[in-house]
């Protein structure tokens, strides 16, 4: 396991979200830098921005700016935390950052739209640190039992929703009877308790929050036919990875190592987690690990955007190879 020597400085917390040319979708002349290019440094690193969402899952990006991961690749990097979710694209596409992290299905959404976002690296996989919850004395032992039931997802237009619809499809449930209840994770347990719906996806550390209150796992979100599901990754635009393939590729060899350093290594989340997030050290001791992989799974992200096509989250049949950088 590799220590840093000292905590990096170029880190910001979130800036906003900057709608800036995103309103309009028609934007594929936008690009991160007035010249199009990335800055270079008098040493002759490349200086990125890189926006992030302060979870668990991007201990990935933290990790390599940390042990030099980032500068052993020629890459001088300042680490900007985002809104997180679909807010992180609009940034993207207005210039506020080079290169950002963001779930799929917003990514997917946003290309199917016409938006030049195109997938550069892999991050968080679909696996333990995600579930559906009921609480302790619900009657609900499978995902079949959940016919009629009210669900509270963090937005009708994300992953979970498309995970949940393919499993409970997958149990023979009319999907037609189940009603999405949009709601911010952290207020999930508590609308539970208070009987406003029936089941809740929990994300670590919510997760971890809502088994220490009393709620139960009722089925692994990504299971069955969602199982293996890529969540999110590092996203940037045409134009940037087109006139920075330089960059990209030292960008991918650094999270590559990275994800392969912090893969299973609670001890060294435990240290460096509390220090970009909210979640304490007590917290990340407890959470259910993410399963990282820098690689793009072409064929499982294309599973995702089927699924969304199939779900009516996009308007029509969408080819991910469109949007993957080789």
């Amino acid at each position: 396991m590799i220590h840093a020597p000292e905590v990096r400085p170029r880190r910001r917390g979130f800036t906003g979200v900057a709608l800036g040319c995103a309103a309009a979708l028609v934007l594929a002349a936008c690009g991160s830098d007035e010249d199009g290019g990335s800055a270079a440094a008098d040493d002759g690193t490349t200086q990125l921005t890189v926006g992030y969402f302060p979870l668990v899952h991007t201990a990935t990006a933290v990790h390599a700016d940390e042990t030099g991961l980032f500068e052993q690749e020629g890459l001088d990097v300042e680490l900007a935390q985002t809104a997180g979710g679909a807010q992180a694209i609009p940034s993207l596409i207005a210039g506020e950052y080079d290169i950002t992290y963001g779930n799929y299905t917003s990514a997917l959404l946003a290309a199917q739209q016409g938006l030049p976002i195109r997938v550069i690296a892999g991050n968080d996989v679909g696996a333990d640190d995600h579930a559906i919850m009921v609480a302790p004395d619900a009657p609900y032992q499978s995902p079949a039992d959940l016919a009629g039931a009210r669900i509270a997802v963090n937005n009708l237009q994300n992953i979970g929703t498309v995970a949940v619809n393919a499993v409970l499809e997958d149990a023979g449930v009319d999907l037609s009877t189940i009603e999405f209840v949009e709601l911010p994770l952290p207020d999930m347990a508590a609308a539970l308790d208070a009987g406003d719906v029936d089941a809740i996806w929990q994300v670590e550390p919510f997760q971890a929050s809502a088994l220490a209150g009393g709620a139960r796992v009722l089925f692994p979100l990504f299971s069955g036919p969602a199982e293996d599901m890529p969540v999110a990754g590092w996203l940037t635009t045409e134009q940037y990875a087109q006139e920075n393939p330089e960059a990209v590729e030292a960008f991918r060899r650094a999270m590559a190592a990275s994800t392969e350093q912090l893969q299973g290594d609670r001890e060294r989340l435990v240290e460096l987690v509390p220090t970009y997030s909210q979640v304490p050290a007590e917290v990340v001791e407890q959470v259910a690990l993410p399963e990282w992989n820098a690689e793009v799974d072409s064929a499982q992200l294309q599973k995702v955007s089927d699924l969304m096509f199939e779900y009516g989250i996009i308007s029509d049949e969408f080819d991910v190879e469109t949007m993957i950088v080789d």
